[in-house]
């Protein structure tokens, strides 16, 4: 599930007066000044060491139990966040400042810990008074994504970018969105929906290419993207990812001449010459692949699969140490792609 961009969170107490009846009210107040002290140098462990002695004697406390859910929240701790939020939610008063950052953050916490189906009822009510916050928006869209559901996705979103919910373009962007959470069933019902409103929307081929391309189904992807260059013979990617298909289905041969024309197409495209190398190589046109990964390593310097392959040809036609040297940068390179 894509995150969303979030600020950095302000720490709201309610009023002193609220614990005027409470056990040693005057020392409580004073951990909360220290908490809202520590919380302002970013000092989460500190606020958690404050008032994570209060809720355990008193978890009526709605102050510490916000205080401790928010410092959570900003350690990513999401379980600790929902955990005291959800509670600071039955304590505050309904729609005060604090309980709606309540609200807003802890639907946000469940949103971040691949919850949506609880996020959602949180968002619905934060979007009503933050209208302004694309944040907000943007993460109740998503949430209706990562549930299925589609008419209120593609609603939300054409509210987002400021189109009609109803148009074509509409369900062609909610199918985009879709596509790049690996929903390929929504994004193609979507697709489809909207050729059905305009069955002469460009690039509904190319997009229903892609979605067979991510199921599998290579034959059917190659059919979608000859239809698409039928129309539309200047499209580069749909070309690569035509080569991409022949070249699954084991059609080498077949797969050279879409690979070139991406190519010719799009100059810069490292991607496209390290397909084209792979066909070569499978070929065992060792030498022809050889130059055209120098290529892509020429324009793309980065590209672990470049220096990965380039090391495999040198290793097929016996160069040891360059086969050596080259793994050596393709290792570098992929300890430092993120998540490693």
């Amino acid at each position: 599930m894509r995150l969303a961009l979030w600020p950095t969170v302000l720490l709201l107490f309610v009023s002193g007066a609220a614990f005027a009846q409470k056990p040693a009210a005057g020392e409580y107040e004073a951990t909360l000044d220290r908490a809202e002290q520590l919380f302002s140098k970013s000092d989460l462990d500190g606020v958690i060491r404050e008032l994570g002695p209060w809720v355990e004697r008193d978890a009526t406390l709605a102050a510490a139990q916000h205080g401790l859910g928010l410092a959570y929240y900003q350690k990513s701790d999401f379980v600790g966040a929902i955990r005291h939020l959800s509670v600071t939610l039955q304590l505050e008063p309904e729609n005060s400042p604090q309980w709606r950052q309540t609200v807003e953050i802890l639907a946000m916490a469940y949103y971040f810990s691949n919850r949506a189906q609880d996020a959602l009822p949180l968002l619905e009510k934060a979007v009503t008074w933050a209208k302004g916050d694309t944040n907000i928006s943007y993460t109740l869209s998503m949430a209706y994504l990562a549930t299925h559901d589609g008419p209120n996705t593609r609603q939300s979103f054409a509210k987002l970018f400021g189109i009609d919910a109803e148009s074509p373009q509409a369900y062609v962007l909610a199918a985009d969105l879709m596509s790049q959470e690996n929903y390929v069933d929504d994004a193609e019902a979507m697709i489809l929906a909207a050729r059905e409103k305009r069955p002469d929307l460009p690039l509904v081929a190319y997009k229903l290419g892609l979605i067979a391309l991510t199921r599998g189904r290579f034959e059917q992807a190659a059919k979608h993207f000859r239809n698409e260059l039928a129309t539309n013979p200047g499209h580069s990617n749909a070309w690569h990812y035509l080569g991409d298909a022949y070249f699954r289905l084991g059609r080498f041969a077949e797969a050279i001449e879409p690979l070139q024309r991406a190519i010719w197409l799009n100059l810069r495209s490292a991607r496209s010459y390290v397909l084209l190398a792979n066909v070569y190589s499978q070929q065992e046109r060792y030498f022809v692949a050889e130059n055209t990964l120098k290529r892509a390593i020429d324009m793309d310097p980065r590209n672990y699969e470049a220096h990965f392959q380039l090391a495999r040809i040198y290793h097929k036609t016996n160069r040891p140490a360059l086969a050596k040297q080259q793994m050596t940068v393709a290792d570098e390179l992929r300890e430092s792609m993120p998540g490693k």
